[in-house]
Order: C-alpha cells, then sequence, then structure tokens
C-alpha cells in the first residue's frame, strides 16, 4: 500500500517501478520456456523516445503470436509466483493481464494493482477478396459484441455513424436480444483463421487502434532487446515503422493536457 501523502507523480512513478518488477518475471518466463513477445504500443514508444517509461505511463502492452500466447496461458500458473494474479478476459478484446496483488496504489478512491496487459498476435491477409472479407468479419462480429454490452460504453464521440449507432442501439434496448459470450467465441475463430508465423501481415488485430496494428510480418520479425528501465525488453526487429504506422511522427510528445495515465484518468489523482 502507498503512502497517504504520495501525490500523483509518485504514485504512477511506484506503480511503474512495481511493472518493471512484473516484466521481469514475464520475460524470465518466456526465456525459460522459449516463448516470443514483443513491446505494444506505448510500451515500445517509450522504450524508444524515452529509454523507459513515457513518464506519466502507468500501463504496458505485451504481444505474443498466438501460439507463444497459448503455451503461456497454460503454464502460467505454475510459472508465477503466489502474489501474481493471471486473468484472461472473455471480452471483445480477448486479452490477457498478470497483476501484482501485493501492491495497492489508490487513484481518485479506487485501488488499483500494478499490471501488464498481454495481447494475441495474429495472421492477416495481405490483399483482395480474403483480406476484405476477413475485415468485413471482424467488423461485423466487433460491432455486436460492442451492441451486445451498450449500456456499459460512455457517450464519447465516436463519429456520426458510430455515434447514431449507440444512440439507436441504447433507445431501442438490442443488448436484450444479443448473447455477448456467444458473439465473442464466434469473434476469437475468425480471429484465429490466419496463423501469424504464415501469414503476410500480422499483429494486435483487435487492438485500440485497430487497422493500424496489423503490419507486414516482417516488422515484427526476430524480436531484438533494447534497455527498459534497468530490464531488457524484447521488441519488433523495425520498431519505427510499427510506431510510425500507428503514431505519425512518434517523436512529438503530446499536449501537455493530454499527458495522462490510464490509472488517473479513469479514477482521478
Amino acid at each position: 500500500m502507498e503512502d497517504d501523502s504520495m501525490d500523483i507523480n509518485e504514485k504512477v512513478r511506484l506503480v511503474q517501478k512495481k511493472e518493471v518488477e512484473l516484466l521481469k518475471i514475464f520475460s524470465d518466463i518466456c526465456e525459460k520456456n522459449n516463448l516470443t513477445y514483443y513491446a505494444l504500443g506505448g510500451t515500445l514508444l517509450g522504450a524508444i523516445r524515452h529509454g523507459g517509461f513515457i513518464p506519466w505511463d502507468d500501463d504496458m502492452d505485451l504481444g505474443m503470436p498466438r501460439e507463444d500466447y497459448d503455451k503461456f496461458i497454460k503454464i502460467a500458473d505454475k510459472e508465477l509466483p503466489e502474489h501474481i494474479l493471471l486473468k484472461t478476459h472473455t471480452d471483445n478484446l480477448g486479452n490477457t493481464s498478470i497483476r501484482d496483488t501485493a501492491t495497492v496504489v489508490t487513484f481518485g478512491t479506487t485501488d488499483c494493482n500494478p499490471f501488464l496487459d498481454i495481447f494475441p498476435l495474429d495472421g492477416f491477409p495481405d490483399k483482395g477478396f480474403s483480406k476484405w472479407k476477413h475485415e468485413k468479419h471482424i467488423l461485423f462480429y466487433r460491432m455486436l459484441s460492442k451492441l451486445s454490452v451498450v449500456h456499459e460504453i460512455s457517450d464519447r464521440d465516436r463519429g456520426k455513424f458510430e455515434n447514431a449507432l449507440v444512440k439507436v442501439a441504447k433507445v431501442t434496448k438490442i443488448d436484450r436480444f444479443l448473447n455477448t459470450e456467444k458473439i465473442n467465441k464466434k469473434l476469437h475463430k475468425v480471429i484465429r483463421k490466419y496463423g501469424f508465423y504464415n501469414s503476410p501481415r500480422g499483429g494486435n488485430v483487435l487492438g485500440t487502434y485497430r487497422d493500424r496494428e496489423i503490419v507486414p510480418i516482417e516488422v515484427f520479425g526476430e524480436p531484438k532487446k533494447m534497455e527498459f528501465e534497468g530490464v531488457q525488453l524484447s521488441v519488433h526487429s523495425q520498431p519505427d515503422k510499427y510506431l510510425e504506422n500507428i503514431y505519425g511522427d512518434f517523436m512529438k510528445l503530446p499536449k501537455e493536457e493530454d499527458r495522462v495515465g490510464h490509472f488517473e484518468a479513469a479514477y482521478g489523482k
């Protein structure tokens, strides 16, 4: 438990330090069992731009080729220390997290544990009808999944079409007729169709940045190691190309008012 007198910067730094400890545990398990992983999103951005965490960031995102991801889930319970909790999420993201239950940091009035998010990486067709069909299948089931829990969706701006869709879905209470569990099972069955290692493209298919997270498979390539907060982090063979695909000019800092971590954004200081 953190000291009650800690300010927001001290809280974020404590979370970061504990997540580095989680990363070391996770990396050791991967090395011991010959499993591949890559830093994703803001974690990779931090490694390249800051040599560690983005200063205000308070979570870590990692990705594993589906085959390695499935193996990790099978062995995790016996490999992880007792205080580290593995949780596989059944929502439409379908990722897994490992959480340090021995550390509690309070943001606002909510007690939070440091954690790592681990996402499966899947293959994706490169062009033609196969690509079009795969994209539309994923989009269809992803939309149904969101509509099945529409009462939980916030009213943030998503563009005219999605705003209208969400509004109609809430008024009609369409979620009463949709089975979230069945829809998500179908969604993940579609996503698993193309293997990561034998596809021309791949990535975190259900990631926040959607198709920008799908890159030529050689961008992932053979992982290489980078220094990250005193430990070795596994990254893409062409990390700059991955970051450019997602962020464009990834070396440019966001506006100061946008430099807020996930815990603070969700729960306050």
